[in-house]
C-alpha cells in the first residue's frame, strides 16, 4: 500500500483545507531537497510550482539553510518600517549594482505587496488614480 493512501490524512484535508479550481494532488508531499519534492513512497518530483524562494533557491540548500537557522535564532521578520543592517546592505549593494538613477530598493515579500506598490507609485508620480 502507498504511504500516500492515509486515510486520516485525507479526511482531515476534505474536513478543514478550501481548494479553489481543481483538487489536490493525490500525494502527501514529506519533504524537500534542491529542486526536487518527495512523497510520502520516497518518490522525487521535480518542483515547478513552489513559491519564489524555492523555486530560485532550491529546497535544503545547506548555505541558505544555514543562514535563515542564524537569522532565526536572533531577527527573522519585521514590519516594514523597521530597519535591519542586511536590508540596508543589500540595497547598498543593489545601488552599487543597479543602473545610474535606479539607486533605491523597496524589498517587499510577495507579488501582490510589488503590484499594490507599483500602483502607489504610479498614482503619487503622475497625481491620477
Amino acid at each position: 500500500m502507498s504511504r500516500n493512501d492515509d486515510p486520516a490524512f485525507w479526511q482531515n484535508a476534505r474536513q478543514h483545507l478550501i481548494r479553489y479550481g481543481g483538487s489536490f494532488e493525490p500525494m502527501i508531499i514529506e519533504r524537500a531537497q534542491g529542486s526536487f519534492v518527495y512523497d510520502a513512497d520516497g518518490r522525487a518530483i521535480l518542483d515547478f510550482t513552489s513559491g519564489q524562494m524555492s523555486s530560485l533557491l532550491g529546497h535544503g540548500h545547506p548555505e541558505v539553510a544555514a543562514v535563515v537557522a542564524e537569522h532565526a535564532r536572533s531577527l527573522d521578520h519585521l514590519f516594514s518600517g523597521m530597519l535591519t543592517r542586511p536590508v540596508v546592505a543589500l540595497a547598498t549593494r543593489l545601488a552599487e549594482v543597479s543602473p545610474p538613477g535606479l539607486d533605491r530598493s523597496m524589498l517587499l515579500s510577495t507579488g501582490a505587496e510589488a503590484n499594490e506598490a507599483a500602483i502607489k507609485m504610479a498614482k503619487l508620480y503622475t497625481g491620477k488614480f
